[in-house]
């Protein structure tokens, strides 16, 4: 091989790949550093990560020195990045009760984009050893975290109860038991449970009781974007629901305990071929803290008894 990563405390070398351990930082949102070895969510990569290349040989013929010219990291697998995975699950937290999926957005052609994580390049004169420094500037968020769950109560002052179809017509005049719970899932989506539907012996609220139809959710309508909205909203599209919630049922983080993420590293040099390309990870922990302070946020604004409806009414917006 023309040229070679040079193993460092933060680049291990993994076969002909690397995988990246950086140092530990102060992860936003809170004031304690992460202890184990892997980076976890809304930790800003230690800025002085580096990724040393090396060249090996020279060329053949004519016989001259192996010289780089830039080294590029790009997010995904292949030759030139951007394709394969951009990130999969490796593994869940204990308390998780069932299995967590890969998704269709884990894979770089359905659109994958970690909105605050740039990747580093570097070109210069031909050198034998080049420093590729910052190579990652940002942190991890929750987006590929998906699998949260919510769960709350709309409950009404004086709603009399109604015997009949929710989605039937309503007599004029009469006013329906509106009274249910909404839940909130990227796989299952939004999807609406009446309370006399609840099953008389059950101790905890779970998806399945929710019956069908239900409104499709994506992925970008539930990943906090922007660092203010980590601890307080989230998203709009949770926070549009909060003058229809009574209280909170179910508050649930992602199951996804330590998830993997793909990078290429692209390196040029002068000698055939010219192009050398190394395959490399990075593991990324879970952190449920900018969840919990969110929680708060969400606990202080509920609504409690919302006012009767009149008139007609129907149950899914």
């Amino acid at each position: 091989m023309p040229v070679q990563i040079v193993p460092n405390q933060e680049v291990l070398a993994v076969g002909a790949g690397f995988q990246l351990q950086p140092i530990g930082t102060v992860p936003l949102f809170q004031a304690t550093p992460r202890l184990g070895l892997a980076p976890i969510l809304y930790e800003t990569i230690n800025p002085a990560l580096t990724i040393t290349v090396q060249a090996v040989g020279g060329c053949p013929l004519p016989a001259l020195p192996e010289l780089i010219t830039s080294i590029t990291l790009v997010p995904g697998q292949g030759p030139s990045g951007g394709t394969g995975l951009g990130n999969s699950i490796v593994s869940l937290i204990d308390i998780a009760d069932k299995p967590v999926p890969n998704i269709p957005n884990f894979s770089m052609g359905s659109g994958w984009f970690e909105p605050r994580m740039a990747y580093g390049n570097i070109a210069g004169p031909p050198s034998p050893t080049m420093a590729l420094v910052a190579p990652l500037r940002g942190y991890y968020g929750e987006k590929y975290f998906y699998d949260a769950e919510y769960v709350y109560a709309s409950y009404y002052a004086n709603s009399p109860s109604f015997q009949g179809s929710f989605y039937g017509d309503i007599a004029e005049g009469v006013v329906p038991n509106v009274n249910r719970l909404t839940a909130i899932n990227l796989l299952q989506g939004r999807k609406f449970l009446e309370f006399d539907k609840i099953p008389k012996d059950s101790d905890e609220i779970t998806l399945e009781m929710f019956p069908p139809p239900a409104i499709p959710i994506t992925l970008e309508q539930l990943a906090p974007i922007t660092e203010a909205d980590v601890l307080t909203e989230g998203s709009d599209y949770i926070a549009a629901f909060i003058p229809e919630i009574s209280s909170w049922v179910k508050w649930r983080p992602s199951f996804i305990g330590v998830m993997q993420y793909y990078y290429t590293l692209i390196v040029t040099h002068t000698c055939p071929p010219f192009v050398t390309s190394f395959q490399g990870s990075m593991l990324v922990a879970n952190n449920w803290t900018p969840a919990a302070n969110r929680l708060s946020y969400y606990i202080n604004r509920q609504v409690g008894f919302l006012d009767t409806p009149t008139g007609d009414f129907e149950l899914i917006p």
